[in-house]
């Protein structure tokens, strides 16, 4: 029997992209599905054919703003800042637009950072499905993550993690104060409220990653179902491919090293493409740079005819065909750059970027250069050291294609049972 299913996510692409591909899942399979996320992203998820609803806060205001971008990719704070300063102080006005629409949905399923989704599960008594994009939204204490201001806690014993991790959940109300008090408001317990630190549901955890880049934990939230990563990469239904200028330089000569910064860092590069282009000079080698539409006027005089500047291209149609790719480890960009096959060099900024990049490396299928070392010269010795890597990420390819992500997650929303209708 079809269902309404409300998607609501937060973020940038990389928040954005495994969610929309599983609401075209779900519409192909006869559903009725309503995303709602930043208004800056309308086009894209109408052009699937997609209901859309928009929810604050608008992402693209940060485009606009250098302090912001600064803060939001700081190493050690930018997650504190983006929670507390983002995407929290909107909150109710997210929650009063997410109430109202959910009256007609059968099954709510949200990301991490769509904090008042499940306060309306609450309010309306409705399924409510979490999902966790990265390891790091996991908190396993027997695979603990490398989280940049704890950088210690994957070298602790699993008994002392767990008494970590207390003291983070004791953190919650001091993070999240805004939604305790929206929670008091509407008559919901304080349970309604998410945690940052290992949310989960009853009603199902959709772990959104794969198997092969972290294997299951018996402390992962239950019922989870391993989904592997979900994926999508056009900028609109009909941007599927290349451009055809980056197609006619990718078949003038050998594949090039793929530089990207995906949609968040992007905003706040600093040395990253400077750095790679005189690395790529001095090697007498090719490379296309991803960097972003907000920067491409400041580094579009980097190109010549054997570096290619582009604001944008689909990450599947371009990492398969470059020979290694350098990225900042968001968990989008990662898959991405896993599904591909190739070697990659991680350069994290913040957020689950250092354990992205830390389990690649220990994967065999890349390198990482911490962002404050990162300079030409470490560059071009990673380059060089990089093909090393070349069997394992070609294996790694082989399994993260196997994986059919959005069949799976389309299979445990459709076996979940709405609740009975209360309002």
């Amino acid at each position: 029997m079809p269902k309404h299913v409300l998607i609501a996510t937060v973020g940038s692409f990389g928040d954005l992209h495994p969610y929309l591909a599983i609401a075209i899942g779900l519409k192909q399979r006869g559903h009725h599905v309503t995303l709602a996320s930043s208004a800056f992203y309308r086009e894209k998820v109408e052009s699937e054919g997609i209901r859309f609803v928009s929810i604050p806060p608008d992402i693209s205001a940060i485009e606009h703003n250098a302090e912001t971008r600064r803060r939001a990719m700081a190493t050690i704070d930018g997650t504190r800042f983006v929670v507390q300063e983002i995407f929290l102080p909107p909150i109710e006005e997210a929650y009063r637009i997410l109430l109202e629409e959910a009256r007609s949905a059968d099954i709510l399923l949200g990301s991490l950072l769509a904090l008042g989704l499940p306060l309306v599960a609450a309010k309306l008594k409705l399924p409510y499905i979490t999902s966790a994009l990265q390891p790091a939204a996991i908190l396993s204490a027997i695979d603990p993550p490398l989280i940049p201001s704890m950088p210690l806690l994957t070298m602790l014993p699993t008994s002392v993690v767990r008494i970590v991790y207390k003291g983070l959940f004791k953190m919650n109300g001091f993070l999240l104060n805004k939604a305790y008090d929206l929670a008091a408001k509407e008559g919901l317990p304080a349970s309604a409220v998410p945690s940052l630190f290992g949310n989960s549901s009853p009603h199902g955890n959709l772990i959104l990653f794969s198997r092969h880049f972290m294997k299951e934990q018996p402390d992962f939230p239950q019922p989870a179902t391993m989904c592997g990563f979900p994926f999508y990469d056009k900028l609109d239904a009909s941007g599927g491919q290349l451009d055809q200028d980056l197609e006619s330089f990718l078949n003038a000569g050998e594949p090039p090293y793929v530089f990207t910064l995906g949609t968040s860092a992007v905003l706040d590069p600093g040395r990253f493409y400077t750095e790679a282009h005189t690395a790529v000079n001095r090697m007498g080698k090719r490379a296309v740079f991803l960097v972003g539409r907000t920067n491409y006027e400041q580094y579009r005089p980097l190109g010549n005819d054997r570096i290619f500047i582009a604001q944008y291209a689909p990450h599947s149609q371009l990492m398969p065909r470059g020979a290694v790719t350098i990225h900042q480890g968001g968990i989008g960009t990662t898959a991405q750059a896993l599904r591909a096959g190739k070697p990659m060099i991680v350069v994290p900024y913040s957020h689950d970027q250092p354990d992205n990049a830390r389990r690649c490396v220990q994967l065999g299928v890349g390198l990482t250069i911490p962002r404050r070392r990162f300079t030409a010269k470490l560059l071009e010795e990673a380059l060089r050291a990089a093909p090393k890597c070349t069997e394992l990420a070609d294996s790694m390819g082989t399994l993260i294609q196997s994986e059919d992500a959005v069949a799976r997650a389309c299979e445990k929303i459709e076996a979940t049972q709405p609740s009975p209708r209360t309002i």
